[in-house]
């Protein structure tokens, strides 16, 4: 099943001499930034040339590129790319399964019900 959504989706790919520190320095900056222009999901650190993957959702391509912009002037990275989503499938990877560990539930902003195996993916959303 594919879905037509009015917002765009891409993965910015990032490299970066201390991705840790990046990572850390794009949460500062951007955790509540972008309003509903533009979201920036998470940043996942990963064992790669571009070893931070972020995946981030906007209102238009046009501020899905502009988020590509301010993501890669970030202190510490050196080289970015923007991939643009070309079509959403959101079933079943939106019915997949998370993990929630004891520290990321200490950590979490929201109450947490189990520790362990999730019934949903983290940030689930029905819609993809």
């Amino acid at each position: 099943m594919s879905v037509t959504n009015e917002r765009v989706r891409g993965w910015v790919l990032l490299q970066a001499d201390s991705p840790e520190e990046t990572a850390v320095a794009l949460y500062n900056a951007q955790a509540e930034a972008g309003d509903d222009r533009y979201v920036v999901i998470r940043a996942d650190v990963v064992a790669y040339v571009y070893n931070i993957v972020i995946p981030v959702d906007a209102a238009s391509m046009e501020w899905l590129q502009e988020a590509h912009r301010i993501i890669r002037d970030i202190t510490g990275v050196s080289n970015s790319l923007l991939i643009p989503v070309v079509q959403h499938i959101p079933f079943p990877p939106q019915d997949a399964q998370g993990y929630i560990t004891p520290p990321e539930a200490e950590l979490g902003k929201e109450p947490v019900e189990q520790i362990g195996r999730q019934h949903w993916s983290p940030g689930h959303n029905a819609w993809g």
